[in-house]
């Protein structure tokens, strides 16, 4: 727009002076026109800077992997000075997108079948036409957001870890194990927390929801290990062994929790993460945001973060999500040995990039014969049924 002012105000001046040099009256007309277009384009550019405002709507509920993405731009200030409203905006490996603002000022982006992951959303431009279609002012957007994607659970009712036979009219059979909840006191309720839990006389005299506030003694602790090695990690974003694994520790993560257990959330990144989770409430959610950003990487310590001595060794009980297990095999097996419950979800990789299922290697057979359970995760597979019970994996 710079430029069109630019040049029309030097188109101005020339055609002025040509006039004076051949002392013609229509083309001094025009000189003065086009130089009253120059300053009117200038005035108009300034009033729209200082009377338009976009501003991004914040998203009702985190979206989900696999659902359509919504995001909301609404223009403040004086729509009618401008014949057409663009929003242009870049929503990172997405690319790039322009959208047109309605009558209401509102402009709707909405993008389908979005895979889990973070995406920066940024920088954006509303940009302005004049009514002759002659000039247009661009506003920028310098706040950058950015938008989690976060991945789809599978509901686990039952584990392939569980314990226990299955009787007469396919009722199973646990073997009852000590929850190790030992009372602490009591708290205020968070939400997402079982009613079972609540402490109704504390709660009568407060006049709100209190909790037993148990502590989990160290014998019933779990914790979920994901592996995030890019040496793992095949297949298209949204559908690759990466994604998988990320639903597979989410789901068995969450049964664990929906069972009132403890659990921690491992995301074995060069610098691993640790997730506590108490309850289906915040901490819930903060883990989900953490599995939403997870991202392939290198040099990943998973050796040293599963060894009987590492940092999660005294872990008495251990889930391993990955698509390296040759790794961590004999970790798993000394677990056992010395008494610590393990188990062990095997992503196979080279389903998910379009090859045949690999065949069970002794690794594996070692593994399954010192009594570690086992889990084969490929692409196309049910999570529910291939993380289920044993019953179901019998079954299937």
């Amino acid at each position: 727009m710079s430029r069109l002012r630019s040049g029309a105000g030097l188109l101005a001046v020339c055609v002025l002076v040509a006039a004076w040099l051949v002392g013609s009256t229509a083309l001094a007309v025009l000189g003065i026109g086009l130089g009253l277009a120059a300053l009117l384009g200038w005035a108009w550019k300034s009033l729209v800077l200082r009377s338009l405002a976009i501003e991004r709507r914040p998203l009702d509920a985190t979206p989900v992997e696999g659902e359509p993405l919504r995001v909301e731009a609404v223009l403040r200030g004086r729509r009618w000075l401008a014949s057409g409203l663009e929003w242009r905006d870049r929503l990172g490996a997405l690319g790039d997108y322009v959208v047109q603002v309605g009558p209401e000022g509102v402009a709707s982006l909405v993008v389908g079948r979005v895979p889990r992951g973070r995406y920066a959303l940024g920088p954006g431009q509303l940009v302005a036409h004049d009514p002759f279609g002659l000039v247009r002012a661009t506003i920028e957007l310098d706040a950058r957001a950015s938008i989690l994607v976060r991945p789809r659970v599978p509901e686990l009712d039952t584990l392939f870890t569980d314990s226990g036979g299955w009787g007469e009219g396919g009722r199973q059979l646990r073997i009852r194990r000590a929850s190790g909840l030992e009372p602490h006191g009591v708290r205020e309720y968070v939400e997402g927390e079982p009613l079972r839990a609540v402490h109704w006389p504390t709660s009568a005299r407060r006049g709100e929801l209190m909790v037993r506030d148990l502590e989990d003694a160290p014998r019933d602790s779990v914790a979920v290990v994901l592996d995030v090695d890019a040496a793992g990690a095949a297949g298209p974003a949204g559908d690759s062994s990466l994604d998988d694994a990320v639903r597979a520790a989410a789901g068995i993560t969450r049964a664990h929790a929906a069972r009132s257990r403890r659990a921690l959330l491992v995301i074995g990144a060069p610098t691993p993460g640790v997730h506590r989770i108490r309850s289906l409430g915040r901490d819930w959610e903060d883990a989900l945001d953490a599995l939403a950003a997870v991202e392939p990487a290198r040099a990943t310590p998973l050796r040293d973060l599963v060894s009987p001595r590492g940092v999660f060794g005294t872990v008495p009980e251990l889930v391993v999500v990955t698509a390296r297990p040759e790794i961590v095999i004999d970790a798993l097996i000394a677990r056992a040995a010395v008494g610590r419950s393990s188990a062990l979800v095997a992503i196979d990789a080279p389903t998910y990039a379009g090859r045949g299922p690999a065949t069970t290697s002794p690794s594996l057979l070692r593994l399954t014969g010192a009594g570690v359970p086992l889990a084969v995760l490929r692409r196309g597979a049910s999570l529910p049924d291939t993380l289920g019970s044993l019953r179901a994996r019998a079954v299937g």
